[in-house]
């Protein structure tokens, strides 16, 4: 491989601009024990090694500090808990429960349920997150409302609500969407100019197919 003569910052910007970087960026996503396997392979103790070894250029994820009410154990902001399990191959955290199963109606909802806002978190702690880490990209904010939906109601209810319960959906994802709007927008706000990459997808999977 020839010299590099670029940060990891410096490639993914000359590739979106659509200008010629001295190789192609790379990034890697992995679950904990195949992470664990690569790195005794290589015999490094760090991700950061195993980054520059492989000439790997992961983005620097940067979130606010949660500042609401305590969470259960693997419980996130939506109520939903997750829970590691083992598959014998592999691990992975999997859904536990859907706080939002047995409601019928969005007056159901509304009465029952408190979805989170942005002011819940602290957005002064991200500037600290990036000091050392100016030569990497910058991810930060996004949204991926239908996964969590699927999760709060589970996967088989959120289909047939699209059909059968529109009104519960628009209602969610409406009041999902507005968090991970503010959330984004106070993100960049924080560190003006400085967010390369937000993370925005969403997962329409079942059990068997796309």
């Amino acid at each position: 491989m020839k010299k590099e003569s670029m940060s990891p910052k410096e490639r993914w910007l000359a590739v979106l601009q659509r200008k010629t970087p001295d190789r192609i960026p790379m990034d890697y996503w992995g679950t904990s024990e195949i992470t664990a396997k690569v790195l005794k392979h290589l015999g490094v103790s760090s991700r950061q090694e195993m980054d520059a070894k492989l000439h790997i250029d992961s983005p620097l994820t940067v979130t606010p500090k949660y500042n609401g009410p305590a969470l259960a154990e693997g419980e996130n902001i939506w109520g939903v808990i997750t829970k590691t399990v083992d598959y014998g191959s592999g691990t992975y955290d999997e859904c536990s429960n859907h706080p939002l199963a047995d409601f019928e109606t969005v007056d159901d909802i509304k009465k029952n349920y408190k979805f989170p806002t942005a002011d819940l978190f602290d957005y002064t702690v991200i500037k600290s997150q990036i000091k050392g880490n100016e030569h990497r990209p910058i991810r930060g904010g996004g949204s991926e409302p239908f996964l969590m939906y699927k999760y709060l109601r589970g996967d088989e209810q959120a289909f047939m609500d699209l059909i059968i319960n529109p009104e519960i959906v628009h209602y969610c994802m409406e009041q999902m969407y507005s968090f991970c709007y503010e959330n984004t927008r106070r993100i960049y706000e924080a560190i003006p100019g400085q967010v390369l990459i937000s993370y925005v997808a969403e997962d329409m999977g079942s059990q068997e197919s796309l």
